[in-house]
């Protein structure tokens, strides 16, 4: 392409020769050019019309933030609500399983309700006092599991130190029982302040209870005598063995050996008395043996 350029009439003429790049430049920088424009009356645009806003002192964004903020902020009441009720569900969960182990009773009263179902408006105000409630009730079960699993801890120590085991292993047939008998040795009628056991000779005898040993030694009447406190003013005793497992100040576990039944002491025979006394006193104790008695099936003579 030429292109011919004349200045005046005493000057030459002059020829221009335009390749295809150099239209293709001259296209672009064209296309650039209206583009840096567009640019620009767009920025002036916008720039007046924010001028013009703020000069009425209105913001043309406020409302579109102003309920996003909105929508956020009930989202997030909403998922606070959410989680409560998860947490509560747990822990009614896990009431209802301290509530088995104890035998305790939850009794929730349960007022008469009704009426159409007319849907609530759902606002800040509204999620705000729904998570208030939530959150008292939950401080409420807080409390109550916090009381069930003291009482299951209270009695899984109680059950622990009381004297249920039978002392005899293997089972034995009962003696004397808890009572008035006839004294063995014909003094007369006399106080029988335990239960009598009667198995064979050196048969291991065990602790009923968790305890510690107070006394584990000779005792002119009761023979080869063991003594073991579970707690509090309860002691159970194991009279006429014919050896001890057990020292004084020794701790031992339900079930554990404390010594060999014998016939040591005041006693006619190879036989075990176990004695359970409460704050001094002795007490029955087939009270504490009797679900031990029936799967053993101890029998009498």
């Amino acid at each position: 392409m030429q292109i011919i350029l004349i200045s005046n009439r005493l000057s030459p003429a002059r020829t221009l020769h335009l390749k295809p790049r150099h239209i293709v430049a001259g296209f672009g920088l064209l296309a650039l050019l209206a583009l840096l424009l567009a640019l620009a009356i767009s920025w002036v645009s916008l720039r007046w019309q924010w001028s013009v806003v703020e000069w009425l002192g209105v913001s043309s964004v406020a409302p579109v933030t102003e309920d996003s903020g909105l929508d956020r902020n009930l989202k997030a009441l909403a998922a606070r609500i959410g989680e409560l009720q998860a947490r509560m569900t747990r822990l009614d969960s896990q009431s209802q399983r301290l509530v088995a182990k104890t035998g305790a009773r939850m009794e929730v009263e349960t007022m008469p309700q009704g009426g159409p179902f007319v849907p609530a408006a759902v606002d800040e105000a509204s999620l705000a006092r729904e998570i208030e409630r939530l959150a008292n009730q939950l401080e409420e079960k807080s409390l109550l599991q916090d009381t069930l699993e003291r009482e299951v801890h209270t009695r899984q120590i109680s059950s622990a130190f009381l004297p249920t085991t039978l002392p005899v292993r293997g089972g034995a047939r009962l003696g004397s029982p808890f009572g008035v008998r006839l004294d063995p040795f014909g003094r007369g009628r006399a106080m029988h302040e335990g239960l009598d056991f009667v198995a064979p000779f050196a048969t291991p005898i065990l602790a009923a209870a968790d305890g510690v040993v107070v006394f584990a030694a000779f005792h002119p009447e009761f023979g080869n005598l063991v003594e073991i406190n579970h707690g509090g003013e309860r002691i159970t005793r194991y009279a006429h063995m014919s050896a001890l497992s057990v020292a004084a100040g020794e701790a031992v576990r339900r079930g554990q050996e404390v010594g060999k039944l014998g016939s040591s002491g005041r006693s006619t025979g190879a036989h075990m008395h176990f004695e359970v006394r409460q704050n001094g006193v002795a007490v029955d104790p087939a009270v504490f043996l009797a679900r031990s008695l029936e799967k053993k099936a101890v029998a009498k003579p």
